[in-house]
């Protein structure tokens, strides 16, 4: 980051609050925002040149890159004196079933949801509620039921289930979807968005690599802020939730910072 412009390093500061990211989670969101289509892939020089703007050194991403690859991620093959990485197939579905939630200026989601509820005491269907927590589609409510999005799925494995199309949320459950420290994680990010937009308006024009770069760490802070909580409608929040403010502050910004083409990526400095 030695050779970043000031406008650069002030914007990244903000974005990062002196953390450190962790370097493979990093570059799913690269390849996510810059590379998820067939075909696509950066060089090793490239990811090097991006990831360092940021502060990551090459053996960091070096180890990174070998962990999505082990976790099929990501795949890699020598090219010349150096290295080509893309999305597999299973990255790129991952990647594309992320995206609307990151990119979507209003949030669409399902219409229709369904509860499933488990047995009584003796512990009916709680291996199958366990098992459907895991796949990340469910909200837990209490230790028999579950909410999940889209209609009832065929087989039911014993569970009772239901159709849902509307909602009457507790304070309870609105607690628990979105505590207090994720809503002020919340109002901080969107308070940073808008210096950094204010950064960006009194600073000289970046340049590609470094308009990447401080795309690459909001779309980054912004998904990992997401995954704090499930992905349901407005009204499982607290009234004070800022999400639609915060949403529309990171897609006002983001436009601002277009993803560069891979092959102004690919351009030495």
């Amino acid at each position: 980051m030695d050779s970043a412009s000031q406008t650069f390093r002030d914007a990244a500061d903000l974005l990062t609050r002196g953390e450190s990211h962790r370097v493979w989670s990093l570059i799913v969101t690269i390849f996510g925002d810059m590379a998820q289509g067939a075909g696509d892939a950066i060089s090793g020089a490239a990811l090097a040149r991006l990831v360092g703007l940021m502060g990551i050194r090459p053996e960091a991403m070096r180890v990174a890159l070998h962990r999505l690859r082990k976790d099929g991620w990501i795949d890699s093959r020598r090219e010349g004196r150096g290295s080509l990485h893309w999305l597999t197939p299973f990255g790129r579905r991952r990647s594309a079933e992320a995206s609307p939630r990151i990119y979507e200026r209003v949030r669409s989601l399902p219409g229709t949801w369904h509860l499933l509820l488990s047995g009584g005491a003796d512990g009916t269907g709680r291996a199958q509620l366990e098992a459907a927590v895991l796949t990340g589609d469910y909200l837990p409510i209490g230790t028999q039921a579950l909410l999940g999005p889209g209609p009832l799925p065929g087989d039911l494995h014993g569970l009772l289930g239901a159709d849902i199309t509307r909602f009457q949320v507790p304070g309870w459950l609105r607690d628990q979807v979105c505590p207090a420290e994720v809503v002020a994680l919340y109002n901080g990010f969107e308070a940073d968005l808008g210096a950094v937009a204010a950064i960006l308006d009194r600073g000289p024009p970046l340049g590609a690599l470094e308009t990447a770069a401080i795309r690459l760490l909001c779309v980054h802070s912004w998904r990992r802020l997401l995954f704090r909580h499930p992905d349901l409608p407005d009204v499982f929040f607290p009234d004070n939730w800022p999400g639609p403010v915060c949403r529309a502050r990171f897609c006002d910004l983001i436009e601002r910072l277009p993803a560069p083409g891979l092959d102004r990526l690919e351009a030495p400095a």
